[in-house]
């Protein structure tokens, strides 16, 4: 919250995401920096303003650059996801990818070792400081075909509510009409960059108009993420059932025991 409402800008980069977003989602200023609703308004891009009786106002701007990018295991992302599950619409707001991270062989790990060793590129910082540099203060457009494209795209997804909605069945958990545009942001960013990067060029701005080409890639992109946070959604909510299931088990045995015990008094 300070960071932010100072720097006016935030991104977290962790290979430890579990441990980051369970600070986030805790409401207790001094253990944490945020809480459940903050993180959505910044995904939001509202204006966010805090007021405390010792400290000055903090207030973050509206569309405040954030972003929140990392690793965990798969079991401690199941559990985010069933913290985040509960109807704030956080867990709508995440992008979370499950690769298949085989383990390479001796072999594979040898040849990607030359191949690096070909490279111009020896590590990403150079890269970093080239999107830090020519990618800030600029308005990014989507082309003419983009923009029919980018209609479809939000046209479907409102069939989809509403298709599950009259089916008495729960709406998609995403927020695929915000999530498309920013990551083809970010890969149109990407690609320019790492492109010029690779060629050994001087980096330069990328183009303000992104094309239908990134633009499509970018959907496929979130509806695959999508598809593998759904498949974990319902797990979670499964384990939830169980748990319920449980619990009434337990209570159901105790007033059991309860009636047999009174019974036994009479």
């Amino acid at each position: 919250m300070k960071l932010l409402a100072t720097q006016k800008r935030g991104i977290i980069v962790s290979p430890k995401l579990c441990d980051i977003l369970n600070k986030l989602l805790k409401s207790d200023e001094d253990n944490a920096t945020g809480d459940i609703q903050l993180l959505c308004k910044l995904f939001s891009g509202e204006r966010c303003s805090y007021h405390y009786s010792t400290e000055e106002s903090r207030v973050i701007p509206q569309n405040t650059p954030f972003s929140i990018l990392g690793s965990t295991q798969l079991q401690n992302a199941a559990k985010l996801i069933a913290k985040m599950d509960h109807g704030h619409g956080l867990v709508d707001r995440m992008l979370i990818a499950t690769p298949l991270a085989y383990r390479p062989t001796l072999s594979e790990m040898e040849r990607a070792t030359q191949q690096l060793s070909t490279e111009v590129v020896e590590d990403f910082a150079e890269y970093f400081q080239n999107v830090s540099e020519t990618a800030e203060n600029i308005h990014f457009t989507l082309s003419e075909n983009a923009k029919l494209t980018y209609r479809e795209t939000i046209d479907q997804f409102a069939v989809e509510v509403n298709t599950a909605i009259q089916l008495g069945k729960v709406p998609p958990k995403s927020n695929i009409p915000e999530l498309v545009p920013r990551v083809a942001t970010a890969l149109h960013v990407f690609n320019h960059t790492m492109t010029e990067l690779l060629s050994g060029v001087p980096a330069t701005a990328p183009p303000t108009e992104i094309s239908n080409t990134t633009l499509e890639s970018a959907t496929q992109f979130v509806h695959h993420l999508e598809s593998q946070k759904d498949i974990l959604c319902q797990v979670s909510l499964r384990r939830e059932i169980i748990a319920l299931l449980l619990e009434y088990n337990n209570r159901l045995h105790y007033t059991i025991k309860t009636l047999r015990i009174l019974r036994s008094l009479e």
